[in-house]
């Protein structure tokens, strides 16, 4: 459901930005000029499909895990859990401040319309807030009970390099370059229909307003791919570790 709702935004997005491009195409088609705009417009969807390419393997993948983990739970017997398990809320991801970490998904939504220096500032923003998750996991599991003594200090390490690496993946990466491209192909299909913010203050807002609009959609599925990458490669290797260190 959530690649589908995706999948309408972008196309919804294409159809309505290439439609003045494709009139102007079939009136030059009409004064022989056909040809030549007819190869232009093919370098464009060729264009624009590169760039949407791993965009969509991205929220496809993630919309796919969390139809399967949705599956599962349904087939799971449902218990009363707290957020983290254990009876306490995560401030870094169970409060308002989790949004922290898509600042730079904003930045790169309002990457047309703000000054450059802008787009670097909102990473500084969710990099800082993947810095405070990642000391607040590693303190946690530093002075909490789960691990011996003598191994405490691997073990907290261990939690939040964990952290770090999933929170720079589903936080900054993977969405990050997302609302990028999905801002860049809007931009590029206003550019090939001629249309530009001189023509409507619409047009100068709506990759922004589309980037924006996007965003809600591509979270879910991304974490969830940060989440399953994360266990099929490094969790494998440090799990077995930490599970001989528990008491």
């Amino acid at each position: 459901m959530v690649l589908l709702r995706f999948s309408l935004l972008v196309g919804v997005a294409t159809a309505f930005t290439s439609a003045p491009f494709a009139v102007r195409h079939q009136k030059n088609r009409n004064n022989n000029n056909g040809d030549n705009l007819f190869m232009f417009d093919a370098t464009i969807a060729e264009s624009v499909a590169t760039a949407a390419a791993i965009p969509a393997v991205f929220v496809g993948t993630g919309s796919f895990l969390l139809s399967k983990e949705g599956e599962e739970e349904d087939e799971a017997p449902t218990t009363a859990t707290s957020p983290t398990g254990d009876g306490e809320v995560d401030l870094y991801r169970d409060t308002l401040l989790r949004y922290a970490g898509y600042a730079n998904e904003v930045g790169e939504a309002f990457a047309p319309l703000v000054p450059a220096w802008c787009v670097p500032a909102s990473y500084g923003v969710a990099i800082t807030y993947v810095c405070a998750d990642t000391v607040d996991k590693t303190y946690k599991a530093l002075n909490g009970q789960r691990y011996s003594e003598s191994a405490s200090l691997k073990c907290a390490l261990i939690e939040g390099l964990d952290a770090l690496i999933w929170q720079l993946a589903a936080s900054v990466a993977l969405p990050g370059y997302t609302i990028h491209q999905i801002v860049a192909i809007t931009v590029t299909l206003l550019s090939a229909a001629g249309l530009d913010s001189s023509d409507s203050a619409i047009i100068g807002v709506l990759p922004t307003a589309i980037g924006l609009a996007t965003i809600p959609f591509i979270v879910k599925p991304l974490d969830e791919l940060a989440e399953v990458g994360m266990d099929v490669t490094l969790r494998k290797l440090w799990a077995p570790y930490l599970e001989s260190c528990e008491i």
